[in-house]
């Protein structure tokens, strides 16, 4: 079984250096709201499911650089869709 060893990282959201796991990106006072907001992102997907990052961005006031770092992290993904004329 792999070690897994703790290095420095930079909290997305507070910017605070922390102890924490290769590919964590979140402190311990910001899980809560990385939660919150990656939820308000995937009720938003789901009712506008052929949303680009601009558009959520502007709909939920999220920047685009968090939303893009979601998708950096694995946890939002590009899909494949269709966009119809307005």
């Amino acid at each position: 079984m792999k070690k897994r060893y703790k290095e420095l990282c930079t909290c997305k959201h507070c910017g605070k250096t922390y102890e924490g796991y290769k590919n964590t990106s979140t402190c311990d006072d910001c899980k809560d709201i990385d939660n919150m907001i990656f939820t308000q992102i995937r009720v938003y997907l789901r009712k506008y499911p052929n949303s680009n990052a601009i558009q959520i961005s502007e709909a939920l006031g999220i920047s685009t650089n968090l939303i893009m770092k979601y998708i950096d992290e694995g946890r939002l993904f590009f899909g494949k869709g269709t966009f119809s004329k307005l």
